[in-house]
Formats: structure tokens, sequence, C-alpha cells
């Protein structure tokens, strides 16, 4: 269970159809996405996450970055264009060897594979900038809550984390509403996937409580909410969060 099952699908995803893995628009499923538009939506992406950032006077050090949840390096790639040294984070290692074939910045862009709740590679305080996107909600959430610690963690004093998430109702640890929904949403809608015929990709929520409980115990503070869908649906809600971890 949990991201053994994570694990699992990713890796038949990379060795299968990277690229609609993480970009999952159907026009391009079975291989058809272009590699060159493909990482050109990554640019274009973290071009205008720091742009909204230094309308907010919210200006990273340019010295370290990464990249978690990064499957074959479209948002890694993007952000060596404004760090001196990225690191990309995915738990697939089939993901990883893409990323490696098409990373274009030598050594300055290190990918890693992570198949633990924690990133024990990545070392305290020795990142300026966290980003993840379409990437923690793959996880269950106790899982994402780790996650969004351990950005604190790795963040250097005034460094910075945007990361987006999938909102849902509270569920307390071990309650029997969180139970029911480990099931539902680690066994059953999964399963409900392979029937159709479709990948059995986990999309998992976490409540705004968590997500601010998380992020306070860590010791960091936010910055900034915002709507991360680009198209409101009324079935799910997405929220980015802009958080910086304080100077020591």
């Amino acid at each position: 269970m949990g991201l053994e099952n994570v694990k699992r699908v990713y890796e038949k995803l990379g060795q299968a159809d990277p690229l609609w893995a993480i970009l999952t628009d159907d026009r391009y499923r079975g291989n058809r996405w272009d590699p060159t538009a493909f990482f050109d939506t990554g640019r274009v992406e973290i071009k205008e996450v720091m742009t909204s950032l230094e309308s907010e006077g919210i200006v990273p050090a340019v010295g370290s970055a990464l990249d978690f949840g990064c499957g074959v390096g479209r948002l890694t790639q993007a952000l060596c264009q404004k760090f001196e040294s990225v690191i990309g984070v995915d738990i697939s290692s089939t993901m990883i060897e893409g990323a490696n074939r098409w990373n274009q910045f030598g050594e300055r862009c290190r990918y890693i594979v992570n198949t633990t709740p924690t990133i024990p590679r990545v070392a305290d305080s020795s990142i300026d900038f966290v980003y993840s996107n379409i990437a923690l909600q793959h996880s269950p959430p106790r899982y994402q809550r780790s996650y969004i610690g351990e950005f604190v963690r790795m963040l250097r004093p005034q460094g910075v984390a945007v990361f987006q998430v999938r909102i849902g109702p509270h569920r307390d640890e071990g309650s029997l509403q969180e139970r029911w929904y480990r099931f539902t949403s680690e066994t059953l809608r999964p399963g409900w996937k392979r029937m159709r015929g479709r990948p059995p990709v986990q999309v998992h929520t976490i409540s705004e409580r968590n997500v601010e409980q998380v992020i306070a115990t860590a010791g960091a503070e936010i910055l900034a909410v915002s709507n991360a869908d680009e198209v409101p649906r009324a079935s799910r809600r997405s929220l980015r969060y802009v958080i910086r971890k304080p100077s020591a």
C-alpha cells in the first residue's frame, strides 16, 4: 500500500508513456507528446511562477532549487535557467532515467530517486527554492504531510517553497473517516481505473488545516495561498502555497 503502489504505477508509466503521465492530456496519450513542446510548457510555467513571486516582492536566492515529483525533468530543466544548481526528485527510477537522457545542463542538474516519506539524500538548509506542482496529490495525505515538512527542513533560512495540493475534507489520523478514505482512495478507485483500462494513478486530497499545521510545526510562514486550478471545477479544488523559512 501507500508509496509502493505509487512507485509501481509510475515505473510502468515511465516505461510506456512518460510524457503523457506527467501532462495527462489525452490528445497526447500513446507517446504523442513532442518533447520540445513538452519541455516548453515547463519553461512557460516556471517563468510565470517566478514573475508572480517577484510581483509580490518574493525573490528567492538563485543558488539552488529542488523540483519535487520531477518526472522526466519538465520543470527541473526550466529551473536550471534560473538557478545555479537544481535537484530533481522522483519516486520512479524509469522517470529518472528519462530525466537524465533529456538533461541539457550537465552537472548543474542532478536527479535522484526517492521512495521514502523523507528525502535523506538532500541535506538540511541546503536549498534556496523548492517547487512542486501536480505531484504531491498523487501520494496519500500522510506522505504529503511528511514531504511538506521535508521542504521546510531542506530550505535555507529565507528560502522559499511553492507547492500545489488538492484540497478536501479534514480527516484525523486513525479516525474511521481516515481509514475509509485510505480504503477507497488507495484500493477501490485504482481498481476501478484498471477495470476501465486507465492507469491506476491515485489522486489524493488533504485538508487546509493539515497543511497549515505541518507548515507551522516545521517552523515556516505562509506568504501566500492561491487557487491552483486553471479551470475551476465543482468536483475539485487545488491550492498553491508559497511559504518561507525564517532566518535562524
